[in-house]
C-alpha cells in the first residue's frame, strides 16, 4: 500500500474512450476529457481549456479523419513527465492547412485553438491514421 502525503498530487491512471465518429458523440468526449482533467488535479480554468481542446480535436477527427461509415475515434488520457496528455486517433491522413483561416472563414481554426490552449501539441500521420497529442502541465 502506497501512502501519499496530504500535499501529494493525485495519482492519475490512464484512461481511454472509444467513440463512433459521429457528431452526436462529441459531447461525450468533452465531458470525459473534463472529468479526466479534474481527476488529474487540474484547476477549473485548465479543465475548461482541456474541454475546448478535446472538442476541437474530436470535431476535426470526425470531419476530416473518418472517411468511412463506422469509423471510430480513440481518445487516451495519461500522465507523463509532469503533464496530462491527451491523444486523439482517427483513420484519416493529416493534411497541413495551406493557409491560416481568415475572418470570413467559417472553419479552420481548430488546430490553432488547440495550440493556443495547450502547452504542447504534436501531430503524426501514417498510412493507418492520424494522431493529435496535446498536453497541459500539472504544476
Amino acid at each position: 500500500m502506497t501512502l501519499l502525503s496530504p500535499c501529494s498530487p493525485p495519482v492519475f491512471e490512464e484512461q481511454t474512450l472509444n467513440i463512433d465518429a459521429r457528431p452526436e458523440r462529441l459531447g461525450e468526449a468533452r465531458d470525459w476529457a473534463q472529468r479526466a482533467a479534474a481527476d488529474a488535479g487540474l484547476g477549473e480554468a485548465d479543465c475548461f481549456q482541456v474541454k475546448v481542446a478535446i472538442s476541437e480535436a474530436v470535431a476535426n477527427a470526425i470531419q476530416h479523419g473518418s472517411p468511412r461509415v463506422g469509423d471510430s475515434i480513440q481518445i487516451n488520457a495519461f500522465e507523463s513527465d509532469g503533464s496530462l496528455n491527451f491523444e486523439v486517433r482517427d483513420n484519416g491522413t493529416f493534411v497541413e492547412p495551406r493557409s491560416r483561416a481568415t475572418t470570413e472563414d467559417e472553419s479552420g481554426r481548430g488546430l490553432e485553438l488547440v495550440t493556443l490552449l495547450m502547452d504542447e501539441v504534436h501531430i503524426t500521420s501514417t498510412g493507418e491514421g492520424s494522431s493529435l497529442r496535446f498536453s497541459k502541465r500539472l504544476s
